[in-house]
């Protein structure tokens, strides 16, 4: 017996975990899981909004082929998805009880039960073979992490000025906060495509909005409160796991620990991603993401992996550690011969697209952003099919220039060339809203 518990944690940057290296104690529950499995250093998620990096985790595929990029296309996903067999599908073949939460906006991956208390569904389901998977909301916006987490990173004797504790009370109660001069879809009178269907859902997912200017001296305090949500979903995942050893399933569980994306804390002005903050962007803070695994009968422990890898190549690693062959179509690749330190012609270039606004675009805004991203270098094209001429791109060595300032794009024509043909033909393979 093999079981799958899958932890999504919304919004959580791999760079405020202290297992990758961040100076504070916020994470220590998912710090042992890394000491007894595999940490990837160079995770990267294919979106900056929840919806597609989700599919593609769950899929294999990018969001160029499952088509979930944007609110259009999930209200249309039965187009998309005619005759698709997911994985969830051949694992309920083999005998899996297959079960995550949000059915109604996440049900089409035909998993067969909604959950809303992980531990609860463990324990009845002890004696058979599930694969779960969870997503944790606590670390997207509002950021209002209970006491002691709520002031247990700001440093001893820290003065939070009156305008900054203004601008906190934004941040502990809006959902989407955004700069003056933009419209989220919920404040231009559109329907919400993906607003709840009922009313207990409204109550978990409120849309919330605050406009706001941020500088510089909000950065510390509002870091802090986010390392308190980060403190606080790790808890829940050491209750998870907890529960696990306590029933004697731990070591028979597969446990994956990632992110939908990243998250910005005011690296360029914006806090949150493309749906909270209307200023979604491909920069790292926003697309790389933590991705640690358990499971000792085929994962060694403390391994860490500098190879870059991505969202797509969760799911082929989940099936070749069960022992199953998928016949359907992945875009990603296992990783279990990356863990077991093999020799692999793996490839090391990953792609990722997002709406500026996710999916609080509104009616007419046609922008998007591409990217293709190896270890060395980031190739960023801006889209605008109404105002060509705002297209535009930015190239970025990731090893001289980590923090994505210095736009080389003029001083490297090869590398522009090479990267520009390769994101233009995984561009041409998406899939057009004007289809739908």
């Amino acid at each position: 017996m093999t079981n799958v518990l899958f932890i999504i944690g919304d919004a959580v940057r791999s760079v405020n975990l202290h297992c990758y290296d961040y100076s504070k104690e916020t994470s220590p529950n998912i710090d042992k899981l890394a000491s007894e499995g595999v940490l990837f250093k160079n995770a990267i998620a294919h979106s900056n909004h929840t919806v597609p990096g989700l599919v593609s985790l769950l899929s294999g595929l990018y969001p160029t082929t499952h088509g979930i990029d944007s609110p259009r296309n999930l209200v249309n996903w039965e187009k998309l998805w005619k005759g698709w067999i997911t994985p969830f599908d051949e694992l309920k073949k083999v005998g899996y009880l297959t079960a995550g939460p949000d059915k109604w906006a996440y049900g089409r991956l035909n998993y067969k039960i909604e959950v809303e208390n992980p531990l609860e569904f463990i324990i009845k389901n002890k004696d058979r073979n599930f694969f779960l998977w969870y997503r944790i909301a606590i670390t997207h916006l509002p950021y209002n992490p209970s006491p002691p987490y709520d002031k247990m990173f700001l440093l001893k004797g820290y003065v939070v000025s009156k305008s900054t504790q203004k601008k906190l009370g934004i941040v502990k109660s809006k959902s989407i906060i955004h700069r003056p001069g933009l419209t989220s879809q919920v404040e231009s009178g559109d329907s919400n495509l993906l607003e709840a269907p009922d009313e207990d859902t409204a109550k978990k997912y409120p849309r919330t909005v605050g406009i706001l200017t941020f500088c510089e001296k909000d950065k510390v305090p509002i870091i802090a409160l986010y390392d308190g949500e980060v403190r606080t979903l790790d808890d829940l995942v050491g209750k998870y796991i907890a529960k696990l050893e306590e029933l004697g399933i731990l070591d028979k569980t597969i446990i994956v620990f990632t992110s939908d994306h990243g998250e910005e804390l005011l690296e360029r002005g914006s806090v949150g991603h493309s749906s909270s903050s209307l200023s979604g962007t491909l920069y790292d803070e926003n697309i790389r993401i933590p991705l640690i695994m358990r499971y000792p009968p085929a994962i060694p422990k403390g391994i860490v992996i500098k190879t870059q890898v991505s969202q797509v190549d969760v799911m082929p690693t989940i099936f070749e550690i069960l022992g199953f062959k998928y016949p359907g179509k992945m875009d990603g690749i296992s990783l279990l011969p990356l863990i077991k330190g093999k020799r692999i012609d793996f490839k090391e270039e990953t792609y990722a697209e997002t709406l500026p606004c996710g999916w609080q675009v509104v009616k007419g805004d046609k922008r998007r952003i591409w990217c293709i991203r190896n270890l060395e270098w980031k190739l960023i094209y801006y889209s605008n099919p109404l105002k060509p001429e705002e297209n535009s791109y930015e190239l970025f060595n990731l090893k001289n220039d980590p923090g994505e300032k210095i736009n080389v794009v003029d001083r490297n024509p090869d590398i522009y060339k090479e990267l520009k043909d390769k994101l233009e033909n995984w561009m041409s393979k998406a899939i057009s809203l004007e289809v739908l």
